[in-house]
């Protein structure tokens, strides 16, 4: 039968739904607004046929270390970017204020 190859055990649900929760809450503050949803794409990986699909599970532990380096090298990228931007703004503020003070002594 069937029905008897997609039974799930009350255990096995319970812990694929346990698995699913832990990796909500390791998301931390990136955590996504709607955790149902987040439930509902995800218990999938957890509940394959009554047990952990090991290889989902690692596949998608890979690509979440992997976002996250990403995420984090992208974030050190941005505070660069925004030290020199504010560099660059000093910078062209001082260099006006002594044009107008240079065309200020030039003229009087």
């Amino acid at each position: 039968m069937s029905s008897s190859n997609n039974y799930q055990t009350p255990e096995s649900k319970k812990e694929a739904l346990t698995s699913v929760l832990v990796m909500l809450y390791e998301e931390g503050p990136d955590r996504p607004g709607e955790s149902t949803e987040y439930l509902r794409k995800n218990i999938g990986v957890y509940s394959d046929k009554g047990g952990t699909n090991s290889n989902n599970v690692a596949a998608q532990s890979n690509e979440t270390d992997k976002l996250r380096k990403e995420n984090k090298e992208l974030k050190n990228t941005v505070k660069e970017l925004n030290k020199t931007i504010e560099t660059l703004r000093s910078n062209l503020k001082h260099s006006r204020e002594e044009a107008r003070k240079a065309r200020s002594s030039g003229q009087g």
